[in-house]
């Protein structure tokens, strides 16, 4: 058994198909499609591919670590209290435990993502 997990984008595993909590719904009508390419043993590390079609929906992170970056179009996420920050491919960063705001999709956004709970 590897080590090393690869994200093969030619050969994706069947993605699972999703939208927001309707209480989450802030605009539009926003599609999701979730490629799941790896979990941990203990369930507690997970990660894939995420893809959002356009539309508003409010994020909330709970206690959960995600670190995320942005392989294609365009986003803005306005974090409760904070400036809007303008996300698009070759972005990356972390959405800290305790995370709220709203995630607006411009253009479909695809990232790549892994999550610690």
């Amino acid at each position: 058994m590897s080590g090393m997990t690869f994200f093969d984008h030619d050969n994706l595993p069947e993605p699972r198909k999703g939208t927001p909590l309707p209480e989450r719904l802030v605009e539009g009508n926003p599609t999701f499609l979730t490629w799941d390419i790896e979990t941990s043993a203990d369930g507690k590390v997970t990660s894939g591919i995420w893809e959002a079609t356009h539309g508003s929906y409010r994020s909330i992170k709970g206690e959960s670590w995600e670190f995320c970056s942005i392989l294609s179009g365009v986003s803005e996420i306005v974090e409760d209290g904070q400036p809007t920050r303008r996300i698009q491919a070759g972005d990356t960063f972390v959405l800290k435990p305790g995370f709220k705001g709203i995630w607006r999709v411009i253009e479909t956004t695809r990232k790549l993502w892994v999550q610690k709970d």
